[in-house]
């Protein structure tokens, strides 16, 4: 009975240790599949993280290549005008394009403003604009001139002869500052900008009648054919357009306009009423 314990004991350490191998051999193979299906999983990963990062470098080559294209276009589209400022093509015409014909043919043209004097800057080779006339340049010059000077010496001749010479001084003195901002509207720049092959600032706007970049508060305008800083309209009473640089004469010219038209009206009534009231021979020819 003691042998038979003894081999039984045995035989159970032996299955004992047999099932320990096992199961040290199942962990074993359990961790060499493990640790081949992290590596492979790892070896996946890296690769789709280089297909990724491939696929974000082709991306932004390519957006950065029809950002140069687009700049490329912008620049030939530029090169096919060769003037400094933004102006539109030289084949449109202007609103008065049959006077432009007849009488301002030896002027330089900027679209259809037309360069009567202009200085170059030895420095910079830009060009600085002194006097310009916009396309309306006929109805200042054949209506709103001839009626402002006959309303002005018309008005200052009658209050010479009935009133008192200061105030025909004083008539006269109004009459000719409107005439000098009239004067210094017209033939100002507005505010023409200069072409920008380059966009300068996010807030600039490509302008395709121009084929050039223009600021945010500059607007193409169609009949003056080229860009106008802060552009507000066309006065065809002063004959161009009213912009960032001739704002300032143009609010003159209208105010001194406004001073015009109430200083004859109070004029006119309040001398007749003075010499009605004053003269001795309307009073006894009334009181007979």
């Amino acid at each position: 009975k003691t042998m038979e314990l003894e081999e039984g004991n045995e035989l159970r350490s032996l299955n004992d240790g047999r099932d320990v191998g096992r199961f040290h051999n199942s962990l074993n193979s359990l961790s060499e599949s493990f640790e081949s299906e992290g590596k492979k999983h790892l070896v996946e990963g890296l690769e789709g993280y280089d297909d990724d990062e491939d696929d974000d470098l082709e991306h932004n080559s390519l957006d950065g290549e029809e950002e140069d294209e687009d700049d490329a276009l912008d620049m030939e589209r530029a090169s096919r005008f060769l003037t400094e400022f933004a102006e539109g093509a030289s084949d449109r015409k202007g609103p008065c394009d049959w006077a432009d014909a007849l009488f301002c043919l030896c002027f330089p043209r900027i679209g259809n403003m037309h360069v009567l004097f202009q200085t170059k800057c030895r420095s910079t080779g830009r060009s600085r604009l002194w006097c310009v006339v916009g396309p309306f340049w006929p109805c200042t010059l054949c209506i709103t001139y001839p009626l402002l000077l006959l309303v002005a010496l018309g008005l200052g001749f009658a209050f010479s002869q009935r009133y008192p010479v200061p105030l025909a001084i004083v008539w006269y003195l109004v009459a000719g500052g409107c005439l000098i901002f009239l004067a210094c509207t017209a033939c100002s720049d507005p505010g023409i900008v200069r072409r920008e092959p380059k966009r300068i600032d996010r807030t600039w706007t490509w302008t395709s009648q121009t084929s050039s970049y223009r600021p945010s508060k500059s607007i193409y305008c169609r009949d003056c054919n080229c860009v106008i800083e802060e552009y507000d309209h066309v006065c065809p009473w002063t004959g161009t357009a009213i912009g960032k640089k001739n704002m300032c004469c143009f609010q003159a010219f209208v105010s001194s306009c406004a001073l015009m038209f109430v200083m004859a009206i109070f004029i006119t009534v309040a001398g007749t009423l003075f010499m009605t009231n004053g003269d001795p021979h309307h009073k006894s020819v009334h009181h007979n």
